[in-house]
């Protein structure tokens, strides 16, 4: 059996583990000291590793996991997500939802503060929730609260408030929707819902977000650009102070070298583990107490812009989804660490549809599909293939540079930096792009609607622009609908259609494969990423 099938074998029982765990005690972490007194966990400096310089610090424009990695640590929203993804509270202790799950009434805890020393009051999450909105701020994620009652009018400028948000009292915040939203509460725990304190941000302007304050575990220290970003702990922290004493990222972009780093002890985690290591780290001994291997909601995609011709013609879409190998790339590229792709919607999330009818590997079909869309010697002139830096997308790049070559299509490749490179696809500047999308809550919604919906094309997610109303359609109808069979039915209709349209060519599923040092406590991950790092203590190097 090849590696990768093993894996979804893993991947599906997992999924199924997690499920039914709600509850379970949890058993003691593996390889962690024994009876550690409270007071002896605290200190140290945890030292992590950013593949990128983070775009943004402030949480309505974060759209990337190396901006949420730091930002995650520093803010808080009204519910957050447990080891087990449930949504519990947060700055919410508690919330009530009306019978027809349009009201939907948060109280907040009393005493929780912004690192400024202020308390948080309702006052800041209507503020915060109406920044995303505001036209003015052009945040990528104002879509959190596009069903918000009077979300539209306030953004067309018909009104000067959102009507659905409302301020009961200084501890009670109401949110009235237009319509039933299922994943409403979970969209809550995404990093762009944070609460942020409106006089910080009228202080620094467009700079707040090198001047991030929030309410997290961590305060923000400082950011060397390239370098480094420092955190520290904070002190009036409402769930109590963090063990570690500060957090210090330190930006690596060459895997290579992070894991080097990480082998002299200079990083204490690593969550990308480089190609020509793989092997290693799995068969050998020296890494049987650091590694970790957890599913992950997740996809690795090609993104094909739909509007640049010749990628406008579904059939030259379809033909490169035809010709690229993604089984190869799995095996022999990531070493049978991850499942290849058939689609959007990855193993262990709800929907995930095995019968799902893929544009499988098949180069004959390929050919077959470009004569049909009128390139029966292939395409003249060069297609670009954009992607960030990194070794491990080189590679990708290039393997799909050469099944393209197979088939008559030339494709030139381009790297840059992370910052400019997700510029260049959110404006639509590129033709073929690579990306992974880590999803932000355990619901089709989040892959589908927010990735391939046409209200959401550029920097809402849709970096291929695109645009389908049968797709939208069914998204739509799909969110408002109680969760069940019928709403997962529309899903996977509507995964159909874009697999179909082939607007992407999925290449694979991930895998949580990291490393963190034995010395690491508490430090935890589920299949939506490496949680904040409050829980995390140190037993040594501190």
């Amino acid at each position: 059996m090849k590696k990768w099938m093993s894996l979804l074998v893993f991947v599906l029982i997992i999924g199924l583990v997690l499920s039914g765990c709600v509850g379970r005690k949890k058993e003691p972490e593996k390889g962690a000291p024994g009876q550690v007194q409270k007071q002896d966990k605290y200190g140290g400096t945890f030292k992590g590793r950013l593949a990128a310089d983070p775009p943004t610090l402030d949480p309505a424009y974060i759209t990337d996991t190396t901006s949420s990695q730091v930002a995650n640590n520093i803010f808080d929203g009204l519910v957050q997500y447990d080891e087990n993804l449930n949504v519990v509270g947060a700055i919410a202790k508690d919330w009530d939802i009306s019978d027809d799950g349009l009201v939907w009434k948060f109280y907040l805890r009393k005493g929780v503060k912004f690192h400024n020393g202020r308390e948080v009051k309702a006052e800041d999450v209507e503020y915060s929730f109406t920044r995303l909105l505001d036209p003015k701020t052009k945040s990528p994620r104002a879509w959190l609260f596009d069903n918000v009652k009077g979300a539209k009018a306030f953004q067309n400028g018909e009104a000067d408030r959102v009507e659905g948000f409302k301020v009961i009292d200084d501890y009670t915040f109401q949110i009235t929707l237009e319509e039933p939203f299922t994943p409403f509460l979970s969209v809550l725990a995404m990093t762009n819902a944070s609460i942020v304190p409106k006089e910080e941000v009228e202080k620094y302007g467009e700079d707040f977000t090198s001047h991030p304050v929030g309410t997290g575990a961590f305060k923000f220290v400082e950011w060397m650009h390239d370098d480094h970003v420092t955190l520290e702990a904070f002190e009036d922290y409402f769930e109590g102070r963090p063990y570690l004493d500060k957090i210090v990222f330190r930006i690596i972009p060459e895997d290579s070298s992070a894991f080097a780093e990480y082998e002299q002890g200079n990083i204490y985690d690593l969550t990308t583990i480089p190609d020509g290591q793989i092997e290693r780290v799995l068969n050998s001994d020296e890494f049987k107490d650091e590694l970790i291997k957890k599913p992950q909601l997740g996809v690795y995609y090609i993104g094909l812009n739909t509007t640049k011709p010749p990628l406008n013609n579904k059939k030259v879409r379809q033909a490169i989804n035809h010709a690229i190998n993604k089984e190869l790339i799995a095996e022999v590229l990531r070493h049978g660490t991850v499942i290849p792709a058939k689609g959007i919607l990855p193993p262990g999330m709800p929907g995930y549809n095995k019968d799902l009818k893929a544009l499988e590997y098949n180069v004959e079909k390929a050919k077959k599909l470009l004569a049909e869309a009128g390139y029966p010697n292939g395409i003249p002139g060069e297609i670009e293939l954009a992607y960030n830096t990194s070794k491990g997308h080189q590679m990708i790049a290039e393997a799909v540079q050469s099944d393209l070559k197979k088939i008559g299509i030339n494709v030139k490749l381009v790297n840059m930096d992370w910052g400019a490179y997700i510029t260049k696809v959110d404006n639509g500047d590129t033709q073929m792009f690579r990306l992974g999308w880590i999803g932000d809550y355990p619901d089709p919604d989040n892959f589908l609607y927010v990735l391939l919906h046409s209200s959401n094309a550029g920097p809402g997610g849709n970096g291929s622009f695109y645009s389908n109303p049968e797709f939208d359609r069914l998204t739509e109808k799909a969110r408002g609908m109680k969760p069940g069979p019928e709403r997962i039915k529309l899903y996977q209709q509507a995964e159909q259609i874009a697999v179909n349209d082939a607007p992407w060519v999925p290449i694979y599923y991930y895998t949580n494969l990291i490393l963190r040092k034995p010395f690491v406590h508490g430090y935890m991950v589920t299949p939506l990423g490496v949680m904040p790092l409050k829980t995390v203590w140190l037993s040594e190097n501190k």
